[in-house]
């Protein structure tokens, strides 16, 4: 093996593990902290953008792998025509086996990386809707806290309007009470003004 195809299959085992550890079942707080850091680390983004580079690589020489292939089986074809060489037919088809081993390698890196970038792509919005879902609980908490509270204060206002419209309603009732005293006393002072009157006179004479 190469030493490009040994790289391959090192990148191999590592997007195998990627992916595990994508899909693992951990807690929510680990695997956010991990996104995050993800993320925001210039590491990992020099990571990606190098392994970028490794997969335009991978995937011409998934071509050329697979036109050597193609070649190997025309060379196979002229040669059964021909008589038997055992050495070119043993080499043919180790030739054959090592094309066919750099296909399913270069073959199997790119599915997984095209599968790999995908899932992690679902995952981070999978956390981020969920980050979404966390405020928007907390906001709708506190919505129905400040909903409560102005129907408390509600309650309070409509229960000292209604006492003021019970006080309203007494004082209404005690009017006419109010306008009878009053008439008395206007009748006892004209006739305290009269006899005051009656008594002048009789003094008079």
């Amino acid at each position: 093996m190469t030493i490009y195809f040994t790289l391959t299959f090192t990148l191999l085992v590592l997007e195998m593990l990627v992916f595990c550890l994508v899909v693992l079942p951990l807690p929510m707080h680990w695997r956010r902290a991990m996104m995050r850091a993800f993320r925001s680390s210039p590491v990992v983004a020099k990571a990606l953008y190098a392994l970028k580079i490794i997969f335009a690589g991978n995937y011409s020489y998934y071509i050329d792998t697979f036109n050597r292939l193609q070649r190997i089986g025309e060379e196979a074809e002229q040669e059964e025509g021909h008589h038997h060489d055992y050495s070119f037919e043993a080499s043919l088809k180790a030739k054959r086996f090592y094309a066919q081993r750099n296909l399913y390698l270069t073959g199997f890196t790119l599915f997984l990386s095209l599968i790999l970038e995908r899932t992690t792509a679902l995952v981070v919005d999978m956390l981020e809707r969920e980050e979404q879902l966390q405020h928007m609980k907390k906001e709708s908490a506190i919505a129905n806290e400040d909903t409560d509270r102005l129907a408390e204060i509600d309650s309070s206002y409509k229960k000292q309007v209604a006492d003021l419209q019970t006080e309203i309603t007494a004082l209404k009732k005690q009017t006419p009470d109010f306008e009878s005293l009053k008439k008395r006393a206007a009748q006892q002072s004209t006739e305290y003004d009269q006899l005051v009157k009656e008594r002048d006179a009789l003094l008079k004479k």
